[in-house]
């Protein structure tokens, strides 16, 4: 199948609404002999290489992509499992030589990737599991959920793993059923954070292994440096933010159980200011939330990094263990918390766990054992996939207008949904979290 050439669908990308094209005929591969499916994987470094390893114990994994031949090579060298399948540089190329044995992609590269690879993706006919966060930018992730309405027999799934489980169903039922009384405040934790306050490495090779150009995809054009090797990539805002890496997993609980969605405004505290290049190395980011039918607004607060003091948890007893990575849904009677991933959901205080009655199960349970067991289900038509764009998009949304905050830290900053626009701040509206500065769309990437 020939993509699309990038001016015809890109005409006005900018714009929230600007995905108006006709959409591709879906080329679905045929079905495999043994009812497994076929899986290219799109990023093969520690991540992506640990993903398909997994998923080779029920499906075939047919082809891998991945721009670093070198980085590519050492991770999959304890995985017999990978050895023996041909590796591509070019994902285009790729899947113009053997889509139409390809089923799915699974994709695990650097985050400014996602939204081309995704987007290509779809528009042939393959199912995509896309680690999380779902894309770099607000635009970008707008973009990509739009397209995704247009393909409903194509499964997309975002790899916040936390959400396939009956932890984060039983979240949701707690939250339904107002077990803790009405939510008002969540408060959020992450020791976990990347950030940088050294100079780049100037004057670095490209090395002969490595395709500069396909790894930086549409983000505009800067030198190579060894910097960002190995992924280190995650602790530069060129290609990534510090929010993203556990926000996804953080958050889904509230996100879940409370139907958060659009968040009203957001605003950051930061005490030391960001080194160029690069987020803060902590911070205290603070979203509202208006009112949901009968749900009451709702401010969700994220304590990020190492040298900042967490908050106690209201309802949690002294004793305890305190919390350095997951949440706490606070309502007027007692709290809902979860680990980082939504494991571990209980009610606190203890005692209130034990007198609360289990409420009735209205969320979804799945068949799958795990978030790409759910995914790879959903795919063969037997499941429903728990994280689709539809879902993740918009909680992809608060976590890159998150980053945006951070790098503009004491100020309010209000937020237009519908116009996908920061109203009060012209500068905050055109960071590179909100858009790309300088995308380089004349490249075909889908």
């Amino acid at each position: 199948m020939k993509s699309m050439k990038r001016r015809d669908f890109l005409k006005g990308v900018l714009a929230a609404s600007a995905v108006g094209v006709a959409p591709f005929n879906i080329l679905k591969a045929g079905p495999s002999p043994n009812g497994k499916l076929n899986i290219a994987g799109i990023g093969i470094g520690g991540q992506g290489s640990g993903n398909l390893s997994y998923l080779t114990r029920s499906n075939n994994v047919i082809a891998l992509c991945d721009v670093d031949e070198e980085r590519f090579g050492k991770c999959i060298a304890g995985k017999k499992e990978l050895h023996g399948i041909k590796l591509w540089k070019d994902y285009r190329v790729m899947f113009d030589k053997i889509g139409k044995d390809i089923d799915a992609v699974c994709i695990a590269t650097p985050e400014h990737n996602h939204y081309t690879i995704s987007m290509d993706a779809m528009r042939r006919g393959k199912h995509v599991y896309c680690q999380k966060p779902l894309c770099h930018t607000v635009n970008e992730v707008r973009l990509l959920s739009e397209e995704a309405k247009k393909y409903p027999k194509v499964v997309t799934q975002m790899g916040n793993q936390g959400h396939s489980t009956s932890s984060s169903a039983m979240l949701r039922d707690w939250g339904l059923a107002e077990s803790v009384g009405p939510i008002r405040e969540v408060h959020a934790y992450s020791k976990k954070n990347y950030w940088i306050d050294k100079p780049l490495v100037r004057g670095s090779v490209v090395p002969k292994t490595l395709d500069w150009n396909l790894y930086l995809n549409r983000a505009a054009m800067i030198p190579f440096s060894t910097s960002y090797m190995n992924r280190e990539w995650i602790r530069y805002s060129h290609f990534s933010g510090a929010v993203g890496d556990m926000a996804a997993h953080i958050f889904d609980p509230a996100y879940y159980a409370l139907d958060l969605r659009v968040p009203l405004s957001v605003r950051a505290k930061v005490n030391t200011p960001a080194y160029p290049g690069s987020l803060p190395r902590s911070g205290v980011i603070t979203w509202e939330f208006g009112a949901r039918g009968a749900k009451p607004p709702v401010t969700l607060k994220y304590y990020l990094g190492t040298d900042i003091e967490f908050p106690w948890p209201k309802h949690l007893e002294k004793g305890r263990t305190p919390i350095t990575s997951g949440s706490v849904m606070v309502g007027e009677n007692a709290s809902i918390m979860a680990g980082s991933h939504s494991q571990g959901a209980r009610i606190i205080p203890e005692s209130v766990m034990k007198e609360t009655p289990r409420p009735p199960k209205r969320a979804f349970r799945c068949k799958g054992q795990s978030h790409f067991d759910n995914w790879t289900l959903a795919c063969k038509g037997e499941d429903t996939a728990m994280s689709p764009f539809a879902y993740a998009g918009p909680l992809s949304e608060i976590i890159v207008l998150g980053d945006i905050a951070l790098l503009h830290p004491g100020q309010t900053l209000l937020w237009d949904s519908k116009k996908m626009k920061i109203t009060n701040d012209d500068a905050a509206d055109k960071s590179l979290f909100m858009r790309r500065l300088a995308p380089r769309d004349d490249i075909n990437w889908f």
